[in-house]
């Protein structure tokens, strides 16, 4: 049976790559909600999905959709700020991502469409902590972004939806992504670097290079949701990454050894960043085979996908 999902952001990054795997896939009818300025990355997807544009700030503009679709699934990818920019005016964050999202979520219970799928962020929610252990899903969470506030509040009230309403939820908290699709210049520091030593321009780095992520090519992550969604897992919480850590400084060696040598400039430290997070994946692991792609495979798939833009 064709399930209706209708993904919220899917002209983004993230969202490009999962409307490409759900369409590979088959078994979907998409739709897609999108800023009227969005920028289309693969103009194929037109062809292969119903797109409505609109304002995610104006409840009308997507409540038209469940009135005209029987909407079996939302996939919530929308956020209008980085980890950065979002301590930097906390009232817009909590207007554009919070209150939207409980809009949102009434206009679902609305049209009884009870499934929805939300991003969180697993490099964010859990903050700084003393040890440099893998966080588990179940770990102490202290977020050090308004960014990452948001993403756990919103985690916290689908619990709370599901508990009143019977909303079902899966969570997903996936770790740095990077890969194909990706042209944010603010955010995302694989892109951003390969994107800097193609243009010939010097990579800037915040703080000395140790800060240590655990990042996840979007190929990789967006198959991973899909099989997520197909194995009907409800209610749940799920880290997704690759379990590893490398620091700046390692990304910044792969990438020489493949593309040579380059400018480099070190900058101060900024507070929103933690000092060091990988992912325990243990969880995703007992549900899923995972087979994913080296980092140093996915930093070549990705430079040759920037030589061709």
């Amino acid at each position: 049976m064709i399930k209706k999902v209708l993904i919220f952001g899917g002209f983004g990054f993230i969202g490009t790559n999962l409307t490409e795997e759900l369409i590979n896939r088959g078994e979907y009818e998409i739709f897609i909600f999108e800023a009227k300025n969005a920028m289309i990355q693969n103009s194929d997807l037109l062809k292969k999905t119903e797109v409505y544009y609109g304002d995610f700030n104006n409840v009308e503009d997507f409540e038209v959709i469940f009135k005209e679709q029987l909407i079996d699934m939302v996939i919530h990818l929308i956020n209008t700020n980085n980890p950065s920019s979002s301590n930097k005016n906390i009232i817009f964050d909590i207007k554009s991502n919070l209150i939207n999202t409980i809009n949102l979520l009434n206009i679902m219970l609305k049209y009884n469409c009870k499934n929805i799928v939300f991003l969180s962020s697993g490099g964010t929610i859990y903050g700084v902590s003393k040890d440099s252990k893998k966080k588990k899903e179940t770990d102490s969470k202290k977020p050090i972004s308004s960014y990452g506030i948001v993403k756990l509040t919103i985690e916290k009230y689908l619990h709370l939806y599901n508990n009143l309403y019977g909303l079902n939820y899966l969570i997903l908290r996936p770790s740095n992504p990077f890969g194909e699709y990706h042209n944010n210049q603010k955010q995302g520091i694989i892109n951003v670097i390969l994107k800097k030593v193609l243009n010939g321009e010097t990579v800037e780095i915040w703080g000395d290079g140790t800060v240590v992520r655990d990042f996840i090519y979007v190929k990789d992550l967006v198959k991973i949701i899909v099989d997520l969604i197909e194995s009907k897992i409800q209610n749940d919480i799920f880290n997704i990454g690759s379990g590893k850590g490398y620091s700046i400084n390692d990304i910044i060696e792969i990438t020489q050894k493949k593309m040579g040598n380059f400018k480099l400039e070190y900058k101060d430290a900024r507070k929103v960043d933690v000092p060091h997070l990988v992912l325990n994946i243990d969880k995703l692991e007992r549900y899923l085979d995972l087979n994913l792609i080296s980092i140093e495979e996915g930093i070549k798939k990705t430079s040759e996908w920037l030589k061709t833009i």
